[in-house]
């Protein structure tokens, strides 16, 4: 739920610096996309079932044409939550500590850049 909630946000709140969406829906609007003014980060799972790599792309793809800024990792051998150690089946540690990993310098970088805007 939660990173559905980012990518909603990313749209709605033009204050907003960055947005990480961890294995959450993805918009397939067109026009929601052109309100994203922010970078970007997905973080997927190739096994995810409930949000699948070809969608993950096709967004990719769709901010790309909209000239937006979008980096996405998909982790082999992971699926839906696999980020969260109280996912006993799911848990993958190592693309986790990955996963957060990337998430952290995103989030250095986007703040290094609205320093640079403001």
């Amino acid at each position: 739920m939660g990173g559905g909630l980012a990518v909603q946000l990313a749209i709605h709140e033009p204050r907003l610096a960055a947005c990480v969406v961890n294995y959450g829906p993805l918009p397939t609007n067109t026009a929601d996309i052109r309100k994203i003014d922010v970078p970007v980060l997905g973080i997927f799972g190739a096994l995810d079932r409930g949000i699948p790599a070809d969608n993950v792309r096709a967004f990719e793809e769709c901010m790309k044409a909209a000239g937006k800024r979008v980096d996405i990792e998909i982790y082999d051998g992971a699926g839906h939550a696999f980020e969260n150690p109280t996912n006993k089946r799911g848990y993958r540690p190592a693309a986790a500590a990955e996963a957060w990993f990337h998430t952290l310098e995103f989030f250095k970088q986007a703040k290094q850049s609205s320093f640079a805007v403001a």
